[in-house]
């Protein structure tokens, strides 16, 4: 605390985090929490409702100022690369290209014509980047969304020479290399630099970077393109986000990347934030931008992002049982839900109240005089009941054709032929489903609607209602739902603690306060671990292969040959199954309160956290299958974080010297250094 009163000042730098979760979740307790002398200043580049962030802030702490700025500190000029030809995005007036536009367009056409020949590739990789040489647009960072397409695409250039260096330059890289080799105390962390690099790719001017890689080789990369000496580097989505690589030209290789469940394309906001590295302050008067256009993306699609703007920031705010620990330590209950229902989720879900109350009364009284308005039908015999009965029927026949379409396809595809005549139709489900849509057709067919000339109208009318009747049912329940979330889901997690005996009359036992000792999800699993003695009579390799099942991220968690399920020793198989154990009773409390913050043990790191504590060389450390061993480094930091919480927690526990045996056996310069 004393320290804390010293500090004048916190910058919250990349403020948009606020939406990021779970990183938006401590933002906010910092922007809450923070003590009333402190000054707090957030940064953003990407960020559209900056005044909302503001108003929250000042009800919060007083008045908060902004200061925008809506011109780049450098110009950007986007391009779009179609078929190895860089065109302008937009005129000299910031208007959409006509003849770019016009141009993708029939590109796409075409394509659509020969979509099942062989063609190459849209894009080509050398001779985009023999243009941006041409063109002096380099050095540049082309984003590649994955690692594997990093090293491919630098294994290319280095089998093909491809050189954008001269002789001075690559005596400059060769000496900043060699010095950054000598700065390496540990001879085995030496050599998995040396095999991390490629060098002769680095010597002519091509590196990549992703966060598999070691960080001291990324660091590298990072120091070598600052000086202009790299003048390509293939990297990751990772590099937009808080490093200081500014580059002249921004690549886009793919506008759609893998978002964990399937192919999605780039939103403005991501747009943004890899175009922010294009343009060197101080350096360049402008910054280009450049999209490869691909058969399959819409041009429409990168226009929409191009032209998007900012984003919008929405609240990650999410109650943990961490934070709960705390607050009920300190707090009551009333204390502990005031205090989030200060956060910026909160102040959205009473805003979002407001507007709903405006809109709400928008659409009820479209609603009034939608349903007062009466059509007249002197010639036909039309009602509500007709029209209801026509727009089943119509919507009837359009499903019952596509369960038709399926059926045919499925028997076809079983040997059975389904869709030619006189071939069999198991149960005469095929039969059946055609005379069911010949039934509709007639209903269809016969009905008064389809002579009407108000068809349209009165359709249209019905379907506007019944849209308007289904947004206020939604939004009186949505809104419902936000102003009280907060304290359900703290009642929720409350009612979880209690019953596992982290809380007793909503204070924490000695097993929440060691849970509130420590920090991220699974706190409570190691509580629980250490009060039932799951973690004694281990070795420290042992307890380092059983602790980072809870701390790594597996690389997925459906690749086929896994050996997850192989663990180094009984012991470790034993507290394995016992933490699992815990974890199963945990997720079945939540499941009882409707939560769901637990996530699944991480078996890939057990046999390399092992290895690692056990001493073996990081030249034999093998990375689990689809992870490199810059994931390895960022398991064993998030390991050597618990066990240094752990060492704080159980001073006075039989577990403390296990555990500073086991944090002692981590600490190479690789991991003490980062």
């Amino acid at each position: 605390p004393g320290r804390v009163d010293r500090v004048g000042a916190v910058v919250l730098d990349e403020i948009h985090y606020i939406d990021d979760f779970p990183r938006g979740t401590v933002w906010e307790e910092v922007i809450i929490e923070a003590p009333a002398h402190i000054r707090l200043i957030g940064l953003s580049a990407t960020i559209s409702n900056v005044d909302e962030v503001a108003a929250w802030m000042t009800e919060l702490r007083g008045d908060i100022a902004t200061v925008k700025r809506t011109e780049r500190p450098v110009a950007l000029e986007m391009w779009l690369a179609l078929d190895n030809t860089l065109l302008p995005l937009f005129d000299a007036k910031g208007h959409v290209a006509k003849k770019t536009m016009e141009r993708a367009q029939n590109a796409e056409v075409s394509q659509g014509r020969f979509r099942y020949s062989r063609r190459a590739p849209d894009n080509d990789l050398f001779v985009i980047i023999h243009e941006l040489q041409r063109r002096d647009m380099l050095p540049a960072i082309y984003f590649i969304f994955s690692r594997k397409g990093c090293r491919e695409a630098l294994a290319r250039c280095t089998m093909h020479g491809l050189d954008l260096t001269t002789r001075e330059e690559k005596k400059l890289i060769e000496t900043e290399f060699n010095r950054r080799i000598d700065t390496i105390a540990d001879a085995d962390e030496r050599a998995v630099f040396r095999q991390a690099i490629d060098v002769i790719a680095l010597r002519n001017g091509v590196a990549m970077h992703h966060a598999g890689m070691l960080p001291y080789a990324k660091e590298t990369v990072e120091s070598l393109f600052h000086r202009g000496l790299i003048r390509v580097v293939f990297a990751t989505e990772t590099l937009s986000l808080g490093l200081n690589m500014p580059a002249r030209a921004c690549v886009i290789s793919s506008f759609t990347k893998f978002d964990g469940q399937g192919f999605a394309s780039l939103t403005s906001g991501e747009l943004i934030q890899l175009m922010g590295r294009a343009g060197r302050r101080g350096i360049d008067t402008l910054g280009h931008g450049i999209v490869l256009k691909e058969s399959d993306v819409d041009i429409r699609d990168i226009y929409e992002a191009a032209l998007g703007g900012e984003m919008s920031v929405i609240s990650k705010f999410a109650p943990t049982y961490t934070m709960a620990l705390t607050l009920l330590r300190t707090r009551s209950v009333e204390q502990a839900e005031e205090l989030m229902e200060k956060s910026f989720g909160q102040y959205q879900a009473v805003h979002h109240g407001d507007t709903w109350d405006l809109r709400r009364g928008n659409a009820e009284g479209r609603l009034t005089d939608l349903r007062a308005l009466v059509f007249r039908h002197p010639a036909i015999k039309c009602t509500e009941r007709t029209l209801s009965q026509f727009i089943h029927a119509d919507r009837s026949i359009i499903e019952q054709q596509q369960v038709l379409r399926r059926a045919k396809r499925d028997n076809f595809r079983n040997g059975r032929g389904g869709g030619r005549r006189g071939a069999p139709d198991p149960g005469q489900r095929i039969e059946r489903l055609q005379r069911d849509i010949k039934n509709l057709h007639r209903q269809w067919n016969d009905s008064p609607c389809r002579h009407c000339p108000y068809l349209a109208d009165h359709r249209g009318q019905r379907f506007e209602i019944n849209d308007l009747e289904e947004t206020l049912r939604g939004g009186e329940a949505e809104l419902g739902a936000a102003r009280d979330r907060y304290r359900r889901e703290f009642r929720a997690l409350r009612a979880v603690l209690r019953e596992a005996g982290f809380i007793e009359h909503d204070k924490p036992t000695e097993l929440g306060s060691l849970a509130a000792s420590l920090y991220g999800e699974s706190a409570l699993i190691v509580a629980d671990a250490v009060a039932a003695g799951i973690l004694e009579r281990l070795t420290p390799p042992e307890l380092a292969a059983v602790l980072v099942m809870l701390v790594s991220e597996d690389r997925g968690r459906d690749r086929a040959g896994s050996n997850r399920d192989r663990f180094p020793t009984e012991q470790v198989e034993r507290c394995g199954r016992a933490l699992r154990a815990v974890l199963h009773r945990l997720m079945a409390l939540e499941e009882t309160h409707g939560l769901r913050t637990l996530r699944p043990l991480s078996y890939d790191h057990i046999r390399v956290a092992y290895d690692w504590a056990a001493g073996v060389p990081l030249t034999e450390l093998q990375p689990p299958g689809g992870a490199d061993l810059g994931d390895v480094v960022k398991a064993v930091k998030n390991l050597y974080s618990l066990l240094r919480q752990m060492e704080q927690a159980l001073r006075k526990h039989p577990l403390h010297g296990l555990v500073s045996r086991t944090r002692e056996a981590l600490e190479r310069d690789l991991i003490k250094r980062v």
